[in-house]
């Protein structure tokens, strides 16, 4: 009677090993389609929806390039603005400096007077 268990268990062991496999294999394949069908919608919708895609990214393109022109300009500005503003700055200091000179003002006068009194 012990022989005929472990012989009906061992069967029963591998009937349900087989079972499980066989289940394995339905659920795997039902993964593995519908896997299969998501990617096909997804490919499905990249297709239809890339044109569009691709357009808009051609545009923004276009966009950018106009942005990174006026970007440019203005920096050329800013710069030009820049060097004509330390330019009006040195010809100020040096017209102060010339009438402090010449006035005798904070200093002795270099004409050769006496200056003021």
């Amino acid at each position: 009677m012990e022989k005929s268990f472990v012989t009906t268990a061992a069967i029963g062991a591998a009937a349900g090993a087989l079972i499980g496999a066989g289940a394995a294999v339905i659920v795997a394949t039902e993964r593995g389609e519908r896997i299969r069908y998501q990617a096909m919608d997804a490919i499905e919708a990249l297709r239809d929806n890339g044109p569009a895609i691709n357009e808009r990214g051609h545009a923004l393109v276009e966009k950018s390039q106009e942005v990174t022109g006026v970007v440019k300009e203005t920096l050329g500005a800013v710069k030009e603005l820049k060097e004509e503003s330390v330019s009006a700055a040195r010809d100020v200091k040096s017209d102060v400096q010339d009438s402090l000179r010449t006035s005798g003002v904070g200093g002795k006068p270099t004409d050769g007077s006496a200056g003021s009194i």
